[in-house]
């Protein structure tokens, strides 16, 4: 943990390193290319540390709670009934009802109508070319094992950037949308934001959830909106992060 702690500080200091370069003409080539990978470097080890956290809290409180309760003899279960309650949590992860490839087109859709709104800004809104979703990528996260399949990428000349991602389970299952987004000057960026509205805008999802959490103390924000469980977390003058999970 120590190690990983000092890693996402190191990965840290460089991405903001690498911002300052972008306000330099000779630099801001060298800051374009460490930016995003340092990024993307920090936000992983950030949320593997607060995974293993969350995991010892839950380790620790299992083990007070054992303590508590009566020393009979616990029951004996075969192994079919063993086999048959990890199944159940494997049946119980929900999953999209759409593909990946079905929301693009969704996600098409919304930016038309984005386009359209003469009280939105959108430029850098693009759409998302099918032939161009990546591969499937095996990654390790808080869940665990996963593969991600990136969906979209933009970048602004200002810094800003904005990532679109698919997550599967082991089971190849669609089970989440992760959104990541920052700027030189503005964790939000206007490139994350008008993109970040048309996700919400093609899933029903109200925006405002996004302002609420910007506007907050609070770093994170956990919200049911329609069909959709949304997760909202933000490393204050630095990125956005946002998880939407079918409910």
């Amino acid at each position: 943990m120590i190690i990983l702690g000092i890693v996402a500080t190191l990965a840290t200091f460089v991405f903001i390193t690498a911002l300052i370069f972008i306000f330099f003409e000779k630099t801001k080539k060298i800051g374009k290319q460490i930016a995003p990978i340092s990024l993307v470097l920090a936000l992983s080890l950030f949320f593997i540390m607060g995974a293993l956290n969350r995991e010892s809290h839950e380790t620790k409180t299992e083990d007070v709670t054992a303590v508590t309760e009566s020393t009979e003899e616990e029951p004996m279960y075969s192994e079919d009934e063993e086999d048959s309650d990890v199944r159940s949590v494997e049946d119980n992860q929900k999953e999209f009802n759409f593909s990946p490839e079905e929301f693009v087109q969704t996600f098409n859709e919304a930016t038309r109508d984005i386009e359209s709104d003469e009280d939105i800004e959108s430029s850098g809104l693009n759409r998302i070319n099918k032939d161009n979703i990546g591969d499937f990528e095996l990654t390790e996260a808080k869940d665990g094992t996963i593969y991600t399949r990136e969906l979209k990428t933009e970048t602004d000349n200002s810094g800003g950037t904005f990532t679109l991602e698919a997550w599967y389970d082991e089971n190849h299952k669609f089970y989440r949308l992760h959104l990541s987004t920052s700027g030189s000057d503005n964790m939000a960026s206007q490139i994350g934001l008008v993109n970040t509205l048309t996700v919400f805008h093609a899933l029903g999802i109200d925006i405002k959830h996004v302002n609420d959490l910007l506007k907050s103390e609070q770093n994170t924000l956990e919200v049911f909106d329609g069909d959709y469980l949304v997760t909202l977390a933000k490393i204050p003058q630095m990125s956005l992060i946002i998880n939407i999970e079918p409910k």
